[in-house]
């Protein structure tokens, strides 16, 4: 495939360079790097050996230098050194001990040499508010996508409950199942004669068989369904009435209590970058102050407002979760707060075992379908064939003369 593949190229490169163009920063000015002490000098290792290891692995599998991790934190720039990286430097930064340990021994032994993981966590302890700066990147690049774990499953929430309530399709099969149901209950004065049902019997469908025991009601249900409302069955463009089976379930292990913890951590987790930040800025040379501080202040003005949105968003949804409960006249039986679970369970294998017999028949009257097309093809060919057969020559027609005229000639 490769060597075939084609590039293809947009007609202009403008909008894709404006887009995708990374920033250019200007440098912070470094300082200048030391010169190597000889070789023979004693070298001073302060850190276990396990220890030591995995800083070493660190440094020489991604090329570390600590000039370049303190330009990269100065401009919060991740195109010297991807943030995943900083996160294991972050993570494998120097202790309080360790520190003490590495200064004191270099106090006693003035002439010693650090080995280079001792070295290398000594540089990066030594860029001032290195840690507090680190951990505001993190929590920078983290926040969206934390928030994210609590707006996808609100957002398919509100979804699922508008497609529920509000869906033309839903309302015409629950109609074709209350129909259904009246008419099998119809010796029963007052189960036949129902207005609605309890939802609970939605994954019960699939039980009840016919006497012959060839036929469930969900596979009536869904034929019936497609034979009076599916106009495009058995092509591609054909929906299944339901909400996806798959939606359902994850609406039904959402919990609030949950998603409203993990906001109220975000909130204070933010409250935390904030006061990380605010020290930063206070304490660092003019030099060291941008690109942070503008960044961080832009970034805390977005946060707090997609914080805000998402405590509306959780409030919302629990008001449409209950307006749900209060459209199907749904009660629990044995606790007395519903939870999404309670609800949604019963929906999600009702659509399940839906989708499977709706599969099923559309792959069915596709065949069906692809069958009919290939015996008007057959029929029209016959058709043209037999058109090309020679008839009989009539006497006195123009041909039967032609050809008379033709035979004297010869």
């Amino acid at each position: 495939m490769w060597e075939k593949l084609e590039e293809i190229t947009p007609e202009s490169w403008d909008e894709f360079s404006d887009l995708f163009s990374r920033q250019v920063i200007a440098a912070k000015p470094l300082k200048p790097k030391t010169e190597n002490r000889p070789v023979k000098q004693q070298t001073i290792k302060i850190l276990d050996n396990k220890r030591s290891q995995m800083v070493g692995i660190l440094i020489s599998s991604r090329h570390l230098d600590a000039q370049e991790v303190e330009s990269a934190v100065y401009n919060l720039d991740t195109s010297l050194i991807d943030l995943e990286t900083l996160q294991k430097i972050f993570e494998l930064r120097a202790t309080d001990e360790e520190l003490l340990a590495m200064r004191s021994t270099l106090e006693l032994q003035p002439d010693g040499v650090l080995d280079k993981p001792e070295h290398f966590l000594l540089e990066l302890a030594n860029i001032p508010d290195f840690s507090q700066r680190v951990a505001c990147f993190m929590f920078q690049n983290s926040f969206f996508e934390s928030l994210a774990t609590v707006s996808n499953p609100l957002n398919n929430l509100k979804i699922t409950c508008d497609k529920l309530m509000t869906s033309p399709e839903v309302s015409r099969v629950l109609g074709i199942i209350l129909a259904l149901g009246n008419y099998m209950n119809g010796g029963n004065r007052t189960r036949g004669q129902a207005d609605g049902f309890s939802i609970d019997i939605l994954p019960k469908i699939k039980d009840v068989k016919s006497k012959d025991n060839t036929v469930t009601l969900i596979y009536y249900v869904v034929k019936m369904y497609i034979q009076r409302f599916d106009q495009k069955a058995g092509t591609s463009e054909a929906r299944m009435p339901l909400p996806e089976p798959n939606d359902l379930d994850k609406a039904g292990h959402m919990r609030f209590e949950e998603l409203e913890e993990n906001l109220k951590q975000l909130n204070k987790d933010l409250k935390g970058c904030e006061l990380k930040a605010s020290q930063v800025i206070a304490a660092s040379e003019e030099i060291h102050l941008e690109p942070f501080k503008e960044k961080m202040e832009v970034f805390f003005v977005q946060a707090k407002e997609c914080l805000a949105e998402e405590e509306e968003n959780l409030d919302e949804c629990k008001q449409k979760f209950e307006a749900l409960l209060n459209y199907f006249k749904y009660t629990a039986k044995k606790s007395s707060e519903l939870s999404p679970r309670d609800f949604f369970s019963l929906w999600s294998s009702f659509a399940s075992d839906f989708k499977d017999v709706w599969n099923r028949e559309q792959q069915r009257i596709f065949k069906e379908n692809l069958d009919k097309a290939k015996k008007v093809v057959k029929e029209k060919k016959k058709q043209v064939s037999t058109s090309f057969v020679k008839g009989k020559t009539e006497e006195g027609s123009l041909k039967a003369r032609l050809l008379s005229r033709k035979k004297n000639r010869n």
